[in-house]
């Protein structure tokens, strides 16, 4: 039961990956002001999750070097993806100051985000799963707050294909494809972070690690940027959303 509960609420998750690209194609691109409200309530959620959830269960359930381990291999695979996307956007900003960005380029942009995405959301199906493992509605929260961070992903994801004047079906279909990843890292943490003691608390640890990352390198500075006030307001909303759940629990 909890295991088809697990792949269905990640696969909801995955699937605001689509919402994001629709918002882009059908409405156009979200305002600043609602970006950053997303983007708080999510770094907001995954900050309350590390610390009253996934921290105390894994130091309660492993040592410390386990833990510490699952930390460092989390946050520094989230590090290397985001490097690889961060490395190809400058290469196609450098590249489109020399002339006018052709539709065929904004395609090649749009691939290589594709590819990075991919790989980027099996670590957040993989957190999903380890908040499952360590309380039900941690594992809700972790799927709300990952949700959340998805749409402006999605929204990513969608703008250089529609650049690149690719036909809007084949957007969608690819980013529901690319949805998939997240109740695959799911799957992949249930099969094989979820059965020992050990596995668990790495599965934790590398949940902690990765979520680290998208707060401090991602989510909360992006969210700032774009709006101060909104990304606050989000992280408030987050904060008393987070507060309410603990004391019907």
């Amino acid at each position: 039961m909890i295991a088809a509960e697990l792949l269905l609420i990640s696969a909801g998750t995955g699937l605001t990956t689509v919402v994001g690209a629709l918002m882009t194609l059908f409405v156009g691109m979200p305002g600043h002001k609602l970006m950053a409200f997303y983007l708080g309530m999510s770094a907001g959620i995954m900050g309350l999750v590390i610390l009253a959830d996934l921290l105390p269960a894994a130091f309660r359930g492993g040592e410390w070097f386990g833990v510490l381990l699952g930390i460092t291999v989390g946050f520094l695979l989230l590090k290397i993806l985001r490097h690889i996307m961060s490395a190809h956007g400058k290469h196609g900003a450098e590249h489109s100051g020399e002339h006018r960005r052709t539709p065929q380029e904004w395609r090649g942009s749009g691939w290589m985000m594709a590819a990075a995405l991919a790989f980027h959301h099996v670590p957040e199906g993989v957190a999903i799963g380890a908040g499952f493992q360590t309380h039900h509605h941690a594992g809700v929260m972790i799927a709300l707050s990952m949700s959340l961070h998805n749409i402006p992903e999605g929204v990513g994801l969608a703008a250089p294909f529609l650049l690149g004047s690719m036909r809007q079906r084949s957007i969608l279909l690819l980013a529901f494809l690319i949805s998939l990843s997240i109740p695959a890292g799911a799957w992949l943490s249930g099969l094989y972070f979820m059965s020992t003691p050990q596995a668990i608390t790495f599965g934790m640890s590398f949940a902690i690690g990765a979520m680290a990352y998208l707060v401090w390198k991602e989510l909360g500075p992006a969210g700032l940027a774009m709006h101060a006030l909104s990304a606050q307001l989000g992280m408030l909303v987050s904060l008393a959303a987070m507060m309410l759940l603990h004391l019907m629990m």
